[in-house]
Order: C-alpha cells, then sequence, then structure tokens
C-alpha cells in the first residue's frame, strides 16, 4: 500500500484502468500492500491487477482484456483473433524494453511513496532481484538513455496516426500507457511533452481525468 493510498504506481493496474473507461465500466479499486497477499486468495494467485465481476475473478491484464471483450462485447479492445494474437508480442517487447528504463529513474520515488509497513519488503525482493541495492541500481541519466531508445519505434509510429491503434485507442495504447501513467503518478516525465509520444499520452490522460477527474500525483 502507499503512503497515500490514492496513488496508482502499478502499470498492470493501469492497463486495466484504462480498459474500463474504454469500455465505459464503473469500478471500485482497493489498494494493498505488497505483504499483503492474502487479500488476494480469493484469485487463486498472488499478483495483481485481479478483476471481480460478479462471480467472475479473472488475473493478468490481458487475460482481462480477453474477458471485458467477451462479456462486455461492445467497443471491443482486441478486435479479431490474429489481432489478440499479435498483441501477445507487443506485451512481451514492451515488458522487456520500456520498464528497464523507466525503473531506473523511478526505483527511488517508488520506494518513498510505499506505507513503511512495505518497505522491507520491496527493498529486499527488489534488491534480490536485481543483484544490488536500490540505490546502486538508481540511475536516472543511464535510464533515461535507456528509455529513449525504447521510445523511438513508438514515436515513429505515433508521427503518423493518433494512436497505437490507429484512429481510435485500444487494447495495444492501454498496455504501453499503463507504463506511462505509472511514471506519471509518481511525479515523473521521462519523455518529452511535444513529442509524438507526450501528446499521444496527454490525448490520453486528458480522455480519462475527463472521465475519473485529475490522476493523484507524488510530490
Amino acid at each position: 500500500m502507499r503512503r497515500r493510498p490514492e496513488l496508482v504506481f502499478s502499470p498492470y493496474c493501469w492497463r486495466v484502468r484504462l480498459a474500463l473507461l474504454h469500455k465505459g465500466l464503473s469500478f471500485d479499486s482497493q489498494p494493498m500492500r505488497f505483504s499483503d497477499r492474502a487479500k488476494l486468495a480469493f484469485s487463486g494467485q498472488q499478483m495483481v491487477p485481479v478483476l471481480r465481476d460478479g462471480e467472475e475473478v479473472v488475473s493478468d491484464s490481458l487475460a482481462i482484456f480477453r474477458y471485458l471483450d467477451q462479456r462486455y462485447p461492445a467497443k471491443p479492445l482486441l478486435g479479431d483473433a490474429m489481432s489478440s494474437a499479435r498483441l501477445e508480442l507487443i506485451d512481451q517487447l514492451i515488458r522487456h524494453i520500456l520498464p528497464a528504463g523507466m525503473l531506473k529513474g523511478l526505483v527511488l520515488n517508488l520506494h518513498a511513496v510505499l506505507d513503511p509497513a512495505d518497505h522491507d519488503y520491496f527493498r529486499e525482493s527488489r534488491e534480490q532481484r536485481l543483484g544490488m541495492t536500490l540505490e546502486q541500481f538508481a540511475d536516472p541519466v543511464a535510464g533515461q538513455a535507456q528509455l529513449q531508445q525504447a521510445l523511438r519505434p513508438l514515436d515513429a509510429v505515433l508521427a503518423t496516426q493518433p494512436y497505437l491503434d490507429g484512429a481510435e485507442p485500444a487494447a495495444s495504447d492501454y498496455l504501453v500507457a499503463g507504463f506511462f501513467f505509472w511514471a506519471w503518478c509518481l511525479g515523473e516525465q521521462p519523455w518529452s511533452g511535444d513529442s509524438p509520444i507526450g501528446v499521444w499520452f496527454q490525448r490520453l490522460l486528458s480522455q480519462y481525468e475527463a472521465q475519473l477527474g485529475p490522476v493523484k500525483r507524488a510530490v
């Protein structure tokens, strides 16, 4: 949990929020601590996001996208089966190239906004994964250079069309935008506001805030 529970800093939870907004569905969000996995016991696993829709429980952002299209077919997220299969590739590419650069600039911000009860868990689990301390890993300059490399193909696409999915936003946009909303709510904007990506993000942010109010940001 965050010191401020209204901060949403899981990029995967942001994906689902944007997808629910796309579908025009209202929702309640339940914050939780990293170390409080018991809250997720009903889902049979330990990762967020988890969607509970009546008796249905679905975890994993892509699985939630598919469920939403099946249960609420208006305003499709995924399109046809081929589009859905391609989205798996996009998801894997994004997971491996986009967060790495962002995390170098965000990891200490992330640690700072956690509830103190989560500090030890977050530090120990992340340092074990990284093989170094958070302070050793944190490198905003190197992270920014790495991020700029990752953003080039996105900029190239968005220079020719308003959204990654074309004239209107859909699943590809939300898979990618989750990481941008993650950085934004942690108080950072490691991309140029007047770049194609910056214009695209601002468009999605404005659409979100027009319906759900301003995104809460860390100082």
